[in-house]
Parts: C-alpha cells; sequence; structure tokens
C-alpha cells in the first residue's frame, strides 16, 4: 500500500465509466500558511476546507494561471479566501470580525460565521485567472449550510456537470474528494449513465469526515467503490506559496493615489507593511516606492 504525501494531489478515473475524480490532501502546507495567524480553531477548520476545495476546482479546468475561492460575509467571519495554481501552490486567508466574543465561532456553520442579525449568508465566488485568456468569474449565493453544500450550487448552475464533493479539516490538516461525470464517451446508453451516476454518488455520499483523513487512497476509494475498475494516477506534489514581493506591496500603495500615498509618507519615512497571506514584513520608503514603480509594479 502506497501512503499518501501530507501534501498531494491524486487524480484517478472509472475505467469503464465516464467519470473522473481527485483527493487532495494537506498536512505541512496548511500548517504553514496558518502558522502566522491565531485563527480560532473552527475558522481554521473551515479555511482547510477552502485550500482542499480550491485545488480540487483547479484540477477541473485545463488552464495556467490561479483560481480563486472565496466567501463574503458581514458575520464574524468576514472572508475566506483560498488560492491554488495549475501547478499545484496554494495559499489563503481568513478576515474575522474584530472584537469577536470567544464563543463566537463554536458550534457554528459556514452560514452562520457569515452572517449576521441583520444580513444572512453571503456569496461564494470562483474567479479564474488563466494565462492569455479573459478572467472568469462566476458568483452564486451561499445557499448550504457546508462549502460542499454550496459548491454543489455552483456546479450545478456554473459547470453543468454532475460533481460530488467531499471536504473535511481539522486544525493541522484538510482533504477534499471530488468526483464529476463526464461528457459522453464510454457509456452511450443515457439511461445507464443516469444510473451509474446516481450509483457512485449514493456510495461516496457514505464517507465521513474522519474516514476522508485517515484513510489512505487507494482504501479510500477500495471501500467506498468495492465494484467498481478504478484507476489511480501517480500523485502530484502541493506546496504552500505565496505569491507577495516588494513589487505587488508597492502596487498596493499605488493603488491608494499619490495625494493618500504623500499623507502617508510625511507622516512616516518608512510604511512597513505585513503580507496577510504569509506574514513576511516589508519596509518601503518614498525612494523604494520610487525604484520598484520604475521597475514596473504588479497588483497583489
Amino acid at each position: 500500500m502506497i501512503k499518501p504525501m501530507s501534501d498531494s494531489s491524486t487524480r484517478f478515473v472509472f475505467v469503464d465509466a465516464d467519470v473522473r475524480g481527485n483527493i487532495v490532501r494537506l498536512g505541512n502546507s496548511f500548517e504553514q500558511m496558518t502558522a502566522p495567524h491565531d485563527y480560532p480553531r473552527e475558522v481554521q477548520k473551515f479555511l482547510g476546507e477552502f485550500l482542499a476545495a480550491a485545488l480540487l476546482l483547479s484540477d477541473t479546468i485545463k488552464f495556467e494561471g490561479r483560481l480563486t475561492l472565496q466567501a463574503n460575509g458581514k458575520g464574524n467571519v468576514r472572508l475566506l479566501m483560498a488560492e491554488a495554481t495549475h501547478d499545484g501552490t496554494v495559499r489563503g486567508i481568513a478576515q474575522l470580525k474584530e472584537a469577536a466574543p470567544e464563543n463566537a465561532f463554536k458550534d457554528k456553520s459556514l452560514r452562520q460565521l457569515l452572517s449576521d442579525d441583520k444580513f444572512s449568508g453571503g456569496t461564494l465566488t470562483v474567479t479564474v485567472d488563466a494565462l492569455g485568456k479573459e478572467r472568469y468569474q462566476s458568483i452564486v449565493p451561499l445557499q448550504g449550510e457546508t462549502l460542499a453544500e454550496c459548491l454543489y450550487t455552483y456546479f450545478q448552475q456554473s459547470e453543468q456537470l454532475n460533481t460530488f464533493i467531499s471536504l473535511s479539516a481539522d486544525s493541522t490538516q484538510a482533504t477534499g474528494m471530488l468526483i464529476q461525470q463526464l461528457p459522453v464517451q464510454v457509456e452511450q446508453d443515457l439511461a445507464q449513465r443516469a444510473d451509474r451516476w446516481q450509483t457512485i454518488q449514493i456510495l461516496a455520499g457514505t464517507i465521513t469526515g474522519a474516514e476522508l483523513i485517515a484513510d489512505s487512497n487507494s482504501v479510500l476509494l477500495q471501500h467506498l467503490f468495492v465494484d467498481e475498475n478504478i484507476q489511480m494516477f501517480d500523485q502530484t506534489s502541493v506546496r504552500f506559496q505565496c505569491s507577495c514581493s516588494e513589487q505587488r506591496m508597492a502596487g498596493a500603495l499605488v493603488s491608494l493615489g499619490e495625494v493618500e500615498l504623500t499623507s502617508l509618507f510625511e507622516e512616516h519615512q518608512t510604511l512597513e507593511l505585513t503580507c496577510e497571506f504569509c506574514g513576511v514584513h516589508y519596509k518601503i520608503d518614498d525612494k523604494k516606492l520610487m525604484q520598484l514603480v520604475t521597475d514596473g509594479v504588479k497588483p497583489h
């Protein structure tokens, strides 16, 4: 039995059906990106699910670039965001309401965390920035209590492909499994295709969050689909990588406008900026900013 890497993506196909899948696992990379932050345990769990989901979604699209999955709300959690690239890098962040009480996050669903007394739910946005192509963005309401339920709505509205997704995370690791029915290739009989997909989806739905995290990929698939012929491909690595840089930080400053920038430099000779994703600190004075602008700044 091959033990899955703690940070990996593993694709698989149902050999005699138009169905593909992927299992992603984050361990060390998850701890790296959450280490600079003091997230409540419940928020860290949801962030882990977003990271796994972003990787799974990026695998369903043939592109070179970046996919961003984010949920916005007005509750004790204001933002959950994860970015994944075509080559397996991932980063993410959570933004919380200031001065939220200690018990604000315990035993709450995703919808509850993003809602307040006056604002119900929130929005889930999927953005694809593919090299050489126009940006694609899909926005759907948060109509489920879990991220997996919300993504079901996204796939129904945007992808129009039958898709099953299961996500599980704790404070140190995150795992996700996606199974998707492809357009007609192998199975020509439409009724047979529908019955086959329904069976696969029902079987996949029996997986528990604990099993998804604990079981190896091969054990997981054998346990769920004992009568299916499944081919697993080699694992590919997943890693935490932040795209921040001095140039991107300069771009963020330039976007403030000349008037506000002038005011800031009048108050502080050197501006100190911290990347929200990885916690790296940058110090930029007016001369450094001028140099970076001359070299060409990039948006964060």
